[in-house]
């Protein structure tokens, strides 16, 4: 169109300038004739000529204008490229074999190239559109754009990857159109960037998604407050469906039983655009009752214009449930406790009676002990006087007789306090090492001349496969063995009595042992078995029975293997005999654990050492200074505390002996005085109390009285012997031959065991105790001694000297019982004491590192004795 039209101006402009320069001609032409001629002439037909150019002009000026104003698209032309120019989205046209022949500057922009550089181009290699970058991989005929502009069809595409010239690609959506007219048709593609709107796309969608996978019911409503949203888990919580809740009021979900004041704060918040919490209660789909918790959220929009509501439920029907729940366990609780602190109350009530009972029941014991003791020593000590004197033959059998009533009183009374630890929860079972040959070894000592006696045969049956070194209790189960042995002849008249140990089975570190001990006896009726191992029980129980006891041997004997793991248990046929078995396991100790073995030759008599006694009872004041009489010991008697301190006062004396009960003033009180009386050598005065008071508590009592040492009643003369050659600086008495050791002996020994065992009365479980206590409660003496004396409180340090001092001499820990002596001296004067203190701390360390080493062995092994001690040791644990 535009061709014709610029053909058409051509012609009419040359025709017009024809005709006009005609005119001209013949105008110049009548001047060159100077106006000659006639007629109208050359000057007519010039004008004529003029004026026909005039009105070809003048008429193809107004058919041009005419046919603009005709033609819109002609008038909207420069317009259009205009805004083909601003507008953002690409332009492209193309002819009918999809070159360019048009592009706007955005699809320059978009397709990265130069204004221009797209003309002529062949629109599908430069436009390229595709997961690959390489369009050279790709025919044209596969091209989105080939149908458009090829067959003459729309093609639409959206958001497709389109590939720019330095090869980053981007998202668009296109339309392609067909150009109709002409012989080669072409199109016209459209196309713009929607990376950025794909990107908010995809970012609601996982918003979206997310909202839906809360567990929270979420609603959105706009300011209308009617829902326009609801996610997965509100319609899962109500039951319903998204057409049953789209358009409603959310506040028309929460009107069943809800407060009206709560819907009214609700409203009011609302209303003015501000957040709002709280619990409601609406209904479900199905009309149960549905607890929430609920938040509403105010939306403003750019402006800061409120736009909608964010809802976010919460379902807290369970929660309140379990709320309920507990409020009403916690009322539970509370009465429970109430009962309970009740309950408390009432027990609170019954221990303190049981305490006092307890504490009475003690008492009652305590003094029992002592009083049969007391009488007891005397019985005692006059027997072993008598032994050592000219007996006739009836008179030793008489003597004979004595001794071995006395030994079963005193196995009574052991009986009696053995079962009251039990029952207080008091006795403990040791774990040291020991050899089970040297426990029979002693039992036989003891049993053997009984038997003989009686005319019974007593024979042993040790498994040679029994490991030579145990870990056990090995007095505990010396205890056992005797109240089986003792009952076994008390009921054995004729026949024999057979102890055999059987090594029942044998594992890395452990042994189980099965003890036998048969007896030919009476026998006892299967009714009766199960009677037997009941407390004070007794199987004839008759005034006329021919056997004693207490009826507590073998209640003893179970409660103890019950404590050291095991199980005893009774087999018996009545008129043939009875077999008491137990099985008890056993660590395995190592060779060369063992202790060393003492052998005594021999008694050295004293050296006339001044020896104070304190005794009240005539009898036993008369046996004792008889004993250390005949011991090499120059003795003064005083009765009562009150002598003794008398006494000490006036004269001197290398030990003092102190019985504990006294009419006036006691021993403990005396004890105290003694060692405040200022005079030199009070402090080291070796004073130990000889009672009948053997419980632990009793001991503990000396000790905290000042005394270095505790002799129960009654003794043996060794027993005391010993006790006393441990506190005198040059004894002269005691062993007198040489020691079999199993191993090489220290020149200096830091506790000497069995003196410790003899100084506590022959109780060895509470020898242990004592180190036990001791290694427990006076492992840093040292440092707070040295506390003391940097605070300047001398007489506090002094004091804590004293107090290891005296149990040092009980415990036969003679370098730590010396060094503390010293310290103790050196600490009441007015120099300094660091020496001493450092002597004390060193002997303090030496002497728990003999208890942690290999202290508790020594004790494993029993002392050989001779038959007549061995025999009242072992006697005192019979059982009835």
């Amino acid at each position: 169109m535009h061709a014709e039209r610029s053909l058409k101006i051509t012609i009419v402009s040359t025709l017009a300038l024809v005709i006009l320069q005609g005119g001209f001609t013949c105008l110049i032409l009548e001047n060159l004739q100077g106006g000659r001629g006639d007629g109208p002439g050359l000057r007519q037909m010039a004008l004529l000529l003029i004026a026909a150019a005039c009105t070809v002009s003048g008429w193809f000026l107004a058919w041009h204008h005419m046919a603009r104003r005709g033609d819109p698209a002609a008038e909207a032309e420069p317009h259009a490229a205009l805004l083909l120019q601003s507008v953002e989205e690409g332009v492209v046209s193309v002819d009918g074999a999809g070159y360019v022949t048009y592009a706007n500057q955005a699809a320059h922009e978009l397709l990265g190239y130069q204004e221009g550089e797209l003309a002529g181009r062949d629109l599908r290699e430069v436009m390229h559109h595709g997961k690959d970058p390489d369009c050279t991989r790709c025919g044209k005929e596969s091209c989105l754009l080939h149908p458009a502009f090829t067959a003459g069809r729309r093609q639409r595409a959206r958001n497709e990857v389109l590939w720019r010239r330095n090869g980053s690609s981007f998202s668009a959506d296109f339309s392609c159109s067909a150009l109709a007219g002409g012989s080669r048709p072409g199109a016209v593609l459209t196309f713009r960037d929607v990376s950025a709107r794909r990107e908010v796309e995809e970012r609601l969608r996982l918003q979206g998604a997310a909202l839906d996978a809360a567990v929270n019911g979420i609603i959105i409503a706009n300011r209308q407050e009617k829902v326009i949203w609801v996610n997965q888990a509100l319609r899962r919580i109500l039951g319903c469906s998204p057409g049953e809740l789209l358009g409603k009021d959310p506040k028309q979900l929460f009107t069943a039983g809800t407060e009206p004041e709560l819907l009214a704060s609700l409203t009011e918040s609302l209303e003015a655009g501000r957040p709002w919490q709280g619990e409601v209660v609406g209904r479900r789909g199905d009309g149960t009752v549905l607890e929430q918790e609920v938040t509403v959220t105010p939306v403003l929009d750019d402006t800061g214009e409120l736009s909608d509501f964010i809802w976010i439920m919460l379902d807290i029907s369970q929660r309140k449930r379990g709320e309920a729940a507990l409020l009403e366990s916690t009322r539970l609780q509370e009465e429970a406790n109430r009962q309970l602190v009740r309950t408390v109350q009432r027990a609170n009530e019954l221990a303190v009676k049981s305490a006092r009972a307890s504490a009475a029941k003690s008492e009652f014991l305590a003094n029992m002990s002592h009083e049969i003791r007391t009488p007891m020593n005397a019985i005692v000590g006059a027997g072993h006087l008598l032994r050592d004197t000219e007996l006739s033959p009836s008179q030793s059998e008489y003597l004979q007789t004595l001794m071995v009533s006395a030994d079963l009183l005193l196995g009574v009374i052991n009986d009696v306090l053995d079962f009251s630890k039990i029952e207080a929860g008091k006795l403990t079972i040791e774990r040291v090492t020991f050899s089970l040959q040297d426990v029979v070894r002693e039992l036989l000592a003891v049993y053997s001349p009984r038997a003989r006696q009686q005319g019974v045969e007593l024979r042993v049956e040790l498994d040679p496969q029994i490991p030579e070194l145990l870990a056990g209790d090995p007095m505990r189960l010396a205890q056992v063995l005797n109240n089986l042995l003792s009952n076994a002849l008390k009921f054995t008249r004729h026949g024999g009595i057979h102890l055999a140990v059987k090594l029942a089975r044998q594992e890395p570190g452990t042994a189980e042992l099965i003890f036998a001990v048969r007896d030919s006896g009476i026998g006892i009726l299967a009714e009766d078995q199960a009677r037997l191992f009941q407390a004070f029980t007794q199987l004839d129980g008759s005034i006329t029975r021919s056997h004693g006891g207490t009826g507590l041997g073998l209640a003893i004997c179970k409660r103890l293997t019950s404590m050291m793991k095991g199980e005893i248990w009774c087999e018996s046929i009545p008129g043939v005999g009875s077999t008491f078995s137990f099985w008890l396991p056993f660590g395995i100790a190592g060779a060369g654990s063992g202790g060393e073995r003492k052998k005594e030759t021999g008694f050295t008599p004293f050296r006339q050492q001044r020896v104070l006694l304190v005794e009240d009872n005539p009898f036993n004041q008369k046996i004792a200074l008889a004993l250390l009489e005949r011991g090499g010991l120059q003795v003064t008697v005083a009765s009562n505390g009150e002598e003794a301190v008398d006494l000490v006062r006036r004269r001197d004396f290398d030990l003092v002996l102190m019985d504990i009960r006294m009419p006036g003033k006691d021993g403990l009180t005396a004890a105290r005085e003694i060692r405040a009386l200022g005079k030199p050598g009070m402090e080291t005065l070796p004073i130990l109390a000889l009672s009948a008071n053997a419980m632990e508590q009793d001991v503990a009592a000396s000790l905290a009285a000042g005394m270095d040492g505790h002799i129960a009643k009654p003794f043996t003369p060794e027993s005391m012997y010993r006790a006393i050659a441990v506190h005198l600086k040059d004894p002269g008495a005691g062993p007198a031959g040489g020691q079999e050791q199993g191993g090489q002996r220290q020149q200096t020994v830091k506790i000497d065991f069995e003196t410790g065992v003899r100084q506590t009365g022959g109780d060895r479980r509470l020898y242990r105790d004592l180190l036990k206590q001791f290694e427990r409660e006076y492992q840093g003496q040292a440092a707070e001694i040295e506390r003391e004396i940097k605070a300047g409180h001398k007489e506090e340090a002094s004091r804590l000297a004293h107090s290891v001092k005296g149990i040092a001499g009980v415990l036969a820990a003679q370098p730590l019982h010396g060094a503390a002596q010293r310290l103790e001296t050196a600490l009441k004067g007015d120099g300094s004491a660091a020496g001493e203190l450092r002597d004390f701390e060193e002997e303090l360390k030496a002497t728990m590192a003999c208890l942690q080493a290999d202290g508790w062995q020594s004790l494993s092994t029993s002392v050989p004795r001779r038959a007549g001690e061995a025999r009242a040791d072992s006697l005192t644990r019979s059982k009835g």
